[in-house]
């Protein structure tokens, strides 16, 4: 959420969502889709032939950070650990 000038709430990315499907490739991708311009791209690439995985976060100022399977668990038990402690669990 933004704000405006006049303090009222502004929705961002009110269409956006988060798709699954299978790439040219045979991938298992998921991906944000509908995103404001401006925000983050998140995508999970996953092959099923090998199980692994990438996750691949596209920033505002258009590099890309690319984290294989490990570090991506990591990154997500580190925010579902926080979460939880702070009393606002998925």
């Amino acid at each position: 959420m933004s704000r405006r000038k006049n303090h009222r709430t502004q929705s961002t990315n009110h269409n956006a969502t988060i798709t699954s499907r299978f790439d040219r490739n045979g991938k298992i991708r998921t991906e944000t889709t509908r995103r404001d311009e401006g925000q983050l791209e998140i995508a999970v690439s996953t092959n099923p032939q090998t199980d692994a995985t990438l996750l691949f976060v596209d920033t505002p100022t258009g590099q890309t950070v690319k984290f294989d399977g490990r570090a991506a668990r990591t990154l997500y038990r580190t925010l579902q650990k926080h979460y939880q402690f702070v009393g606002k669990a998925w």
